[in-house]
């Protein structure tokens, strides 16, 4: 039997029916501020796109055209991630039940393609100078704009991979990497303008064309990049063992595997293979996926749904407890018909079905009067006792056991402990039901 479930907190106003996370909203507001940072962009590179062209005209520098033009192609680009992220905040419909937010990773492909493009007209527009050499007038005014905007590009290039980071937008991020292709690009014009000042035009050309060849090796990077969040992708191995850890000291939990995380631009979908004791409710079951997707959640704010596959098995190894009248009772000893005023616990480590150690535990709450029953219950809590035996206990100890994924069975106090873990390993022996309360003094 596989009990799959969904572990998100579903969003009141989730739209279209589909079930959104909690965690939905700082995505919009992440998305949202992506978009902002990308209109701020857009206005700079207009600005700049003029000025260059500007400059261009007056000063006949190819290599202020050659901005020129990249300008413009790093002005479509931004229209595209801001397409992009505009439709990765559409929300999810029945044809596209995941959402939209791979529309931001495309649109981060196309801007490490048009960084490609970018490269290749560097080097080809270097092989051109170093071919065909031209006189340049007004060549203070290019070193001056050319100078001047170095400054301003690598403040767009900082805030774009900061916000890109901060938000999770591969796309804003990519952006933010063209810039700083840019700015070499843009070195680039300086050095060949100051030779040329100084009579060695021929330089310009080779530095453009070196620059161009690490424009073209870092685009193919973030190529690569983007096409493995598309292609779903391994993530980083160090989260998921992260989220491993998270999951493994949660009470009730046996063993975790196959966890898969997969993104889709800025949002992250995960899921895990939890295994917990055969006899766990379906409700323990589902009460212990939600504390595993909490706390993943509250690690990773990008992660908008986590889904836990639950695997019931059968323990190879377990702790149980037995209330006993004797300090040295053995496995052949009946058991008490007491839970909470039973002096003492006989408590046995199971292996493959068979006893392989016991001990006897004193109960100090035996003879107390108020809360004995869950001091009692805690005591058993503290030392990792999986399975416990009792004929009556109050409802307060037995919510308090089972809500810790402890498991309380009806024991047969006229048979021997040795005997009961046998029916109990025949699934003989029937869940404790909280037995009704008659006085405060009979209190378990």
């Amino acid at each position: 039997m596989k009990l799959i479930s969904r572990s998100v907190f579903e969003n009141p106003n989730a739209r279209n029916g589909i079930p959104l996370s909690t965690t939905h909203t700082v995505i919009d507001e992440n998305l949202a501020r992506a978009r902002r940072v990308i209109k701020w962009a857009a206005t700079m590179v207009v600005a700049l796109a003029i000025t260059w062209f500007t400059v261009a005209l007056l000063t006949g520098s190819v290599g202020l055209l050659a901005k020129g033009i990249d300008s413009l192609t790093d002005l479509i680009a931004i229209i595209t991630v801001f397409l992009g992220l505009w439709l990765a905040q559409r929300p999810p419909s029945q044809k596209y039940p995941y959402g939209y937010f791979k529309a931001e990773t495309m649109a981060a492909l196309v801007v490490a393609i048009v960084i490609f493009i970018t490269g290749i007209g560097v080097v080809w527009h270097a092989i051109q100078r170093f071919l065909f050499p031209t006189a340049l007038s007004f060549l203070e005014l290019a070193l001056i704009v050319s100078i001047a905007s170095i400054p301003i590009i690598f403040v767009m290039s900082w805030y774009l991979k900061k916000v890109g980071r901060e938000t999770g937008s591969k796309a804003v991020y990519n952006s933010g990497q063209e810039f700083q292709m840019d700015i070499l690009a843009s070195i680039a014009v300086v050095i060949g303008l100051t030779f040329t000042w100084f009579g060695f035009p021929m330089v310009e050309p080779i530095v453009g064309f070196i620059i161009g060849l690490l424009i073209l090796r870092g685009s193919l990077q973030l190529i690569y990049e983007s096409g493995l969040i598309l292609m779903d992708a391994g993530q980083d191995p160090e989260q998921i063992k992260a989220i491993e850890q998270l999951a493994k000291p949660i009470q009730g939990v046996l063993g975790v595997h196959a966890i898969r995380l997969r993104r889709a631009g800025p949002i992250c979908y995960g899921e895990m293979h939890l295994e917990v004791a055969g006899k766990t409710t379906v409700l323990q079951s589902h009460l212990l996926a939600e504390e595993i997707a909490t706390r993943v959640r509250e690690s990773y704010p990008d992660v908008l749904s986590f889904l836990v596959h639950v695997e019931p098995v059968l323990p190879v190894t377990f702790r149980v407890a037995f209330p006993v009248d004797q300090v040295k009772a053995t496995p052949d000893t009946k058991p008490n018909t007491h839970f909470g005023s039973t002096p003492h616990f006989l408590i046995l480590d199971i292996d493959k079905r068979k006893i392989t150690l016991w001990e006897t535990m004193p109960n100090p709450f035996a003879k107390e009067t108020r809360q004995r029953g869950k001091n009692t219950a805690h005591l058993l809590i503290d030392a990792k006792v999986e399975v416990v035996f009792a004929e009556k206990m109050g409802e307060t100890p037995l919510s308090i056991l089972r809500n810790h994924l402890i498991h309380v069975y009806h024991q047969n106090s006229q048979a021997n402990i040795r005997k009961n873990l046998e029916s109990y390993l025949e699934d003989e022996l029937p869940p404790l039901k909280p037995k009704a309360r008659t006085s405060a003094s009979e209190k378990p």
